[in-house]
């Protein structure tokens, strides 16, 4: 009898890719001030087109991927920490009253493999 070999409909991410997905994230408030202030401009050069359309392109999915998060306090956690630009230790303090250090990293752990996925599939990492 043969073994049975499992697929998966796409790769899992990596660590590699967590790390990017990180990255991404950290940049995703300076998008978000991209888009306001060259959207706000009457003329662009073509470097700002780009870049403005470029950040448009990123913060769409990573907003896509938020969605995708299915517990309500991982989407929390992970939006205080990258949306609102809060540092690791911030969020920590902000969240230690319901969990514990260890559970709040293993949620944003979760939250950043949920978009890293997404983004993953959008071609952005």
């Amino acid at each position: 009898m043969g073994a049975v070999v499992q697929m998966e409909l796409y790769a899992r991410v990596t660590a590699a890719e967590k790390e990017l997905t990180r990255e991404k994230l950290e940049e995703y408030p300076e998008m978000v001030r991209k888009i306001r202030v060259y959207g706000s401009k009457a003329s662009l050069t073509l470097l700002e087109a780009q870049e403005l359309e470029d950040c448009r392109w990123k913060v769409r999915e990573i907003d896509a991927a938020f969605e995708l998060i299915l517990d309500d306090e991982v989407a929390a956690i992970i939006k205080h920490r990258y949306v609102n630009a809060r540092k690791h230790k911030l969020t920590i303090l902000r969240y230690t009253a319901n969990s514990s250090k260890a559970t709040i990293n293993r949620r944003i752990d979760v939250g950043v493999e949920t978009i890293a996925e997404h983004l993953k599939l959008a071609g952005i990492i």
